[in-house]
């Protein structure tokens, strides 16, 4: 069954009248004719009482007419949709986020790539930096925005932005009222972490961070995402970081302190990470909407 015998039956239905319905196609009556036989004959079923005056369509053919036509119009939408999709106005696009890219590089590149394309449908995920690499192999998502993510295979990474880590303390810490500290002053207090993950790449670095000022942390409690670990500081469990785009939306009860002395060189990062055999156009376009690496470092 082919589109052109169903829009030569369609023609014929609404004209009851082999003539007109040809002239309207623009092809020999015959013609018509010959497709609406061979319908016939595909269906098994006669669609036309050519006996009556006027012509009138069987009680199979009415019912045909009605399904035929939402056959049409449904590929005439399929291929609209296709035509939006290549010339970029159309189709989707599917991001993973950690919590703290919200925090800066995320919300203006959404508003930017909503307004140039209003159509296209944004689907967010929010995931662990450790969760990406999965839903970026199996195409879950077009692409991972995440803090110190690793290399991972097949995949390009872009650095969006570097930033300094900030200690957050409660606001009735000993250390609350000075102007920065250094790690080692925090030696005694415990240390709040996140993401509970263990593969999780943060961690890592305020182990770093540590280690550079000769100490060992004493881990406190462990936190899935950075909200949590920043309710437990306020209730006065321990301290942990933070990069200075997420102290910058602080609240009341804690207070986020610049850090000197070892380790207070040590910068984090948000990457994003996309699929590098990924040729969705609206990948492109969100990535012109993100920062590039020759900015990364205004954060500093």
């Amino acid at each position: 069954m082919n589109l052109r015998g169903l829009q030569c039956f369609i023609v014929l239905a609404e004209e009851l009248n082999f003539s007109r319905a040809a002239e309207r196609l623009h092809i020999a009556q015959p013609a018509l004719s010959q497709q609406i036989r061979a319908l016939e004959e595909r269906l098994g079923s006669q669609l036309v009482d050519r006996g009556s005056r006027p012509l009138r369509l069987t009680e199979a053919g009415s019912y045909f007419y009605t399904e035929a036509r939402q056959i049409l119009d449904h590929c005439e939408q399929a291929t609209q949709g296709v035509r939006a999709i290549d010339a970029g106005t159309h189709g989707w696009l599917s991001v993973g986020f950690t919590r703290s890219a919200m925090y800066s590089v995320l919300p203006p590149a959404l508003k930017a790539f909503h307004a140039a394309y209003p159509k296209v449908e944004l689907k967010l995920f929010e995931m662990l930096t450790e969760e990406q690499a999965d839903a970026l192999r199996d195409a879950r998502i077009h692409i991972g925005i995440g803090r110190q993510a690793p290399e991972r295979p097949g995949c390009t990474r872009r650095i969006l932005l570097h930033e300094r880590v900030m200690a957050v303390l409660p606001v009735d810490h000993a250390l609350a009222a000075r102007d920065s500290v250094r790690v080692d002053d925090l030696a005694t207090s415990p240390l709040i972490v996140y993401p509970k993950h263990p593969a999780a790449q943060f961690p890592r670095f305020i182990a770093t961070l540590y280690r550079d000022a000769g100490i060992t942390p004493i881990v406190g409690h462990e936190a899935y995402e950075i909200q949590t670990a920043i309710a437990l500081v306020a209730a006065g469990l321990g301290v942990t970081y933070v990069g200075e785009s997420v102290a910058r939306h602080g609240r009341a009860d804690v207070v986020c302190k610049h850090l000197t002395g070892p380790g207070a060189s040590q910068i984090t990062s948000l990457t994003a990470s996309f699929r590098e055999d990924d040729s969705s156009p609206h990948l492109q376009a969100f990535l012109a909407c993100l920062p590039n690496e020759a900015h990364a470092d205004s954060a500093l």
